[in-house]
């Protein structure tokens, strides 16, 4: 399984952007993704106020692994 936490922007309801990042398992994701939220970071700055943002760590099936 691979981890990754997965951002989405969502303005009015509707997602406008969205943004992957892989991560080394699901602590490190859940620790990436209180870093990247919290105060001015790229993640929170790319828009405006006016756009929210959603994010989740999941745990992804591989190519390989969905092979089977």
């Amino acid at each position: 399984m691979k981890t990754m936490l997965v951002i989405a922007y969502l303005m009015g309801d509707h997602v406008i952007d969205t943004e992957t990042l892989d991560a080394a398992n699901m602590e490190a994701c859940k620790t990436t993704k209180e870093l990247a939220l919290a105060a001015n970071t790229p993640i929170t700055t790319r828009y405006g106020s006016n756009v929210k943002i959603s994010a989740e760590c999941k745990q992804v099936a591989s190519a390989a692994e969905r092979k089977m």
